[in-house]
């Protein structure tokens, strides 16, 4: 079947219309982050995990992934 012209578009298809728990389901972490980068990883954490990195860490990180996570979680409380 899979030397069968519009294999892939079917597959992918049938990918798309599953929410991305089915299509994750059965994969180990390290499977699921598997093809990002180490900086987009952190993207992967929970927003109460993201709100615990400390504040030299988000800003050592590329501005994309940094306004991404002040998205989620705010800015961050000043002591």
């Amino acid at each position: 079947m899979a030397d069968m012209p519009g294999t892939d578009e079917i597959i992918q298809q049938m990918l798309d219309s599953r929410p991305p728990e089915q299509r994750l389901a059965g994969l180990a972490p390290e499977q699921r982050l598997a093809g990002l980068a180490p900086e987009e990883q952190v993207l992967a954490l929970s927003d109460e995990v993201l709100r615990g990195l400390p504040e030299a860490y988000v800003s050592s990180l590329q501005a994309n992934i940094q306004q991404a996570i002040r998205r989620r979680i705010g800015p961050k409380a000043t002591p």
